[in-house]
Formats: C-alpha cells, structure tokens, sequence
C-alpha cells in the first residue's frame, strides 16, 4: 500500500509540474505581449505591477523555452525578430482564448474586465469618441480603452489593436472581419466673411474660381466628386492648401481662407453657430464610408464584442 501511495504521489507530482509549466508559460507570453505593446520593460513592469528586472527575466525565460531570440535589446529601442512576432501572435492569441473563457463564465456584462486596443481615425476620434466616453464607463466601469489616433492603414495583424475604425471609399480584401456601420458625406463650406467677398458660387464651374483648402489624404486628393442638381462632375479645385488633417483644414476655413469640402460631422457646430456657411446646393456624389475591422478570431472576448457595438452605435450616430 506504500508503494501504490507513493506511486501515485509521484505520479501527481509530475502531473502537477507538467500544470505549472503550462502555467508560467501563459505567464510569460502575458508578459512578453505586454513588453512589446508598452515598446519597454518599464512600462510593461508599471502595468503589470512588477519591477522591471522581473520584467526582463521573465521574457528571457520566454526566450530560453522556445530556444530563439525574441527581441534586440538595445539602449533606446526594442525590435521584434522574427521570431518575436511569431511568438507575438501566439502571445495574442492564447491571452484572447484564457480571456473569451473567462467571459464565457461571467454572466453580469458590467463584470467583464480588461482593456480592449483601438485605432481610430482623427475625425471620429475628436468628433465623436471622446464624447462618448462617459457613457461607456459608466455601463462598463471594469473596461479599459486603449486608444490610438490615426488615420493611416496599418497592418491589422501586426498593429496589436483588438478594433480599427477607417473611412474609405472601399478597402482592399483581406483576411479582416469588416462591417460598414454609416457613410461619411462631405460638406462644401465656407466662413461668411470669404463668401461674401468671394463672389457667387452658382454652377460647379464657379468653383474653380475660389481659393480651396484640400484634404491630401485621400487616392484622388486634388479633385471633388459634386452635384450642383443639374450637372455632376469632378472639380479639379485651386488648392492653396493641402493637408492630411481635416480640422486643420475646418480651422483655416474658420479663418476665412476659401472653400473647405469637409466631412459633416466635423462641422456640426460650426454650421448652426454660422461660423462655416454649407453651399448646399451642392451635394457629395461619392460619400466615403465608416469600417470597422478586426483580425479574425475563433473566439470572440466579450470585451471585444460590447467595443464593437459600442462604436457601430456611435459611428451609426454620426
């Protein structure tokens, strides 16, 4: 009876390190995705509550395991080998299956905790996000967004972001997860004070004849696509400037400096205080659209699901 006892001990004493090495293995790739979205041992050491020594041994640790190197260490930078961004996705994807799991146990929505990556574009991210905010953390106080402000393409499966949100006329097929949530129409603008020295802009043709304040980060940035109710053309416009921001753009047209096409919900307010005057007769013949995208995921987290509905309401809003 001694021997079976201490078989069996034996037995589960292998079984229980076999456990713990799962164990410190999801911990390290924790750590390892977090060193890496944080771009330091530091920051990765504050978030997790850890020294940043801790930090560092435990992503060498990592290193040792799967016997490559992860990460070129040097005095102001890290940079991901390319091993590194193997083990990066796999860090990504077993933290969003520990989490879906967790979810899947969690019943009360307003208990799900953790934070989800978001990478939104200029225009929404000022015009709408922020003032949103409140009411997010307020049905879901244990939800933490982390939120980058861009408006280039990234590559969504190396970015580290759980959600982006892009206008376009279209995107490019891919892998993604894509829904379209609203259009995104354009407005042609002007302060009074330019309206009224600029003389009158009647036909589409007037157009070329005014100052323009363009938007450069479009694949056609140098015409507008408008409608005066009779003719529909493309208006090649005199730019005097171009800029690859939008409320730059709202800005200078406040100032009185020309003709601004501008997304609407930029320029909301303006429009009813009358510090910009809508030309609206004519109208945008080719509205972007708003995109939300995802990397594909077997299993969705619940955090990631209430984000998503959350900006399909507040793009659907705009």
């Amino acid at each position: 009876m001694i021997d079976v006892i201490i078989s069996l001990n034996e037995h589960s004493s292998y079984t229980i390190h076999k456990i713990m090495s799962s164990e410190n293995l999801t911990e390290y790739l924790r750590i390892f995705r977090a060193v890496v979205d944080r771009e330091s041992f530091s920051a990765a050491a504050r978030e997790l509550n850890m020294t940043p020594a801790w930090v560092a041994r435990q992503v060498t640790r990592l290193e040792e395991h799967v016997n490559a190197t992860l990460l070129i260490r040097t005095t102001r930078h890290l940079r991901l080998t390319d091993a590194g961004q193997d083990c990066y996705r796999t860090a990504g994807r077993v933290a969003e299956e520990l989490q879906a799991l967790r979810d899947h146990l969690q019943k009360d929505t307003t208990s799900i905790t953790g934070t989800v990556r978001l990478n939104v574009p200029t225009v929404f991210a000022l015009s709408r996000l922020g003032g949103q905010l409140a009411a997010f953390q307020k049905t879901y106080p244990n939800l933490t967004l982390d939120v980058t402000v861009s408006d280039r393409f990234v590559d969504l499966f190396n970015d580290g972001a759980d959600i982006f949100l892009r206008i376009a006329h279209t995107l490019e097929d891919s892998n993604a997860v894509v829904q379209k949530v609203c259009d995104v129409p354009r407005v042609l603008c002007a302060a009074p004070g330019y309206l009224a020295r600029g003389g009158t802009i009647a036909r589409l043709s007037d157009i070329q004849d005014h100052k323009a304040l363009v938007f450069s980060g479009l694949q056609s940035p140098n015409q507008w696509h408008l409608s005066d109710g009779k003719t529909t053309a493309w208006v090649d416009p005199n730019a005097v400037l171009r800029a690859n921001n939008s409320l730059l753009l709202k800005k200078t047209a406040l100032s009185g400096a020309g003709l601004a096409f501008l997304p609407r919900m930029i320029v909301e307010e303006e429009l009813q205080s009358g510090g910009l005057v809508q030309l609206d007769r004519f109208v945008d013949c080719s509205p972007f659209q708003m995109y939300l995208l995802r990397p594909p995921l077997k299993h969705l987290p619940a955090r990631t699901r209430i984000v998503w509905d959350f900006l399909s309401a507040g793009a659907n809003a705009a």
